[in-house]
């Protein structure tokens, strides 16, 4: 009994030894955190007339001058996390001269020493900063980085960097396989990150679509997207045929942006035996505007599949005049039961976004007509008002 009632106070006296240690180091954080909030608020006090030189020389031909001083760490920090939001708004001529305002000030070298740091938050830190930066001679020292790290979410951020700062194609297309053959399946995220390159990599993305692993044909279908302006390489048309789904929906996603599709070809794509084939053309004939193919969706709203219904009332509302007036006859009923439901539900939709979009003429002149063609089939005071 003695036993165990000194074994409960020695216990109540560590948990309260505990809890004294955890308010303390809790305070700590708290007035550490205010007193470097403090000493960041004064030094972006002290460069406040800097940052606003850098403003209104921004548009100027000349170079912008660093400061006089030789900055300490700290400021170099401050500086970086107000620059660098900059450099990653800007393009063209105003990045370009923000850049090198960043390495003439030191940026780069405090970010490339922070990369040695024993701390990984601290060096993952660095690396995403010199992305930002575009130092192209951190390059190498990123791609060491990427191979010593556990393969978790941080490699996206070094990859990122990879991609921002290499100067040869051939290093985003090691970068794409090494992270694919290493286990991460984030194929959209994979191409968007060898996007933020600023060389032309779609040779890259051609050799994907020749290479056996399917998870690279895949990010070549994916990165080509947004590369349309050349023909489309031949074997593209191979993987519309293919048994893998996502991969003939990327293949067709790539010829809809390249306009490479015939009449044909769309007629074929809308009665396919597969929902999904059905709604993407659905989808995609409306948002590129192509009121020619209306008749298609109107036979698209009559079938049972219920959301490729609604992607064809959706598109039809996108399509002017035309599409509007189907989806009144649709709703009239003047071709039967199927598909009334979405057709009222995009006319009501219709309504308010014109009448809430008001902005110039053609607006108005939009909501006009669609309220006019809206009377023709329900008369002047049928369900207006709910529609409004």
């Amino acid at each position: 009994m003695f036993i165990n009632l000194q074994a409960a106070y020695w216990m109540i006296a560590i948990l309260l030894i505990l809890m004294i240690i955890f308010m303390f180091l809790t305070l700590s954080i708290k007035v550490s955190k205010k007193i470097s909030a403090k000493k960041e608020e004064k030094c972006l006090a002290d460069f406040h007339s800097y940052l606003h030189y850098l403003q209104v020389q921004l548009d100027n031909q000349a170079i912008l001058r660093p400061p006089v001083k030789t900055l300490s760490p700290f400021e170099k920090k401050v500086l970086q996390n107000t620059l660098l939001p900059w450099v990653e708004r800007l393009k063209g001529v105003h990045r370009e001269k923000l850049l090198t305002l960043c390495e003439d000030i030191g940026l780069n070298q405090y970010n490339k020493k922070r990369l040695q740091s024993p701390w990984s938050m601290v060096r993952l830190d660095a690396a995403y900063h010199l992305g930002i930066l575009r130092d192209h001679g951190a390059t190498s020292q990123l791609i060491s980085m990427l191979h010593r790290s556990n393969f978790d979410s941080s490699v996206y951020i070094i990859a990122r960097s990879i991609a921002q700062t290499s100067e040869n194609p051939e290093e985003i297309k090691h970068l794409i396989q090494y992270l694919v053959n290493n286990g991460k399946q984030h194929l959209h995220l994979i191409a968007d990150i060898s996007k933020e390159s600023s060389l032309d990599i779609r040779p890259v993305y051609v050799d994907f679509l020749y290479e056996t692993h399917p998870k690279l044909n895949k990010i070549g279908l994916i990165g080509l997207q947004d590369q349309v302006d050349q023909e489309l390489p031949e074997i593209v048309q191979s993987f519309v045929q293919s048994e893998d789904k996502e991969t003939k929906i990327l293949a067709l996603q790539l010829r809809m942006a390249a306009m490479d599709l015939t009449e044909k070809d769309i007629h074929h794509y809308l009665q396919s035996p597969d929902w999904e084939i059905r709604n993407l053309f659905a989808d995609w004939i409306g948002y590129a505007g192509l009121v020619q193919y209306t008749e298609l969706l109107k036979e698209r709203m009559q079938e049972s599949h219920w959301i490729v219904a609604r992607t064809s009332a959706k598109s039809l509302a996108r399509l002017g005049e035309q599409g509007f007036e189907i989806l009144c006859e649709i709703a009239a009923g003047l071709h039967g039961e199927q598909g009334k439901e979405p057709a009222e539900e995009y006319i009501h939709e219709k309504l308010k976004q014109t009448i809430h979009g008001f902005s110039q003429v053609n607006d108005i002149t939009e909501y006009n007509h669609n309220v006019f063609i809206y009377q023709k089939y329900f008369g002047k005071n049928h369900e207006l008002t709910k529609a409004l």
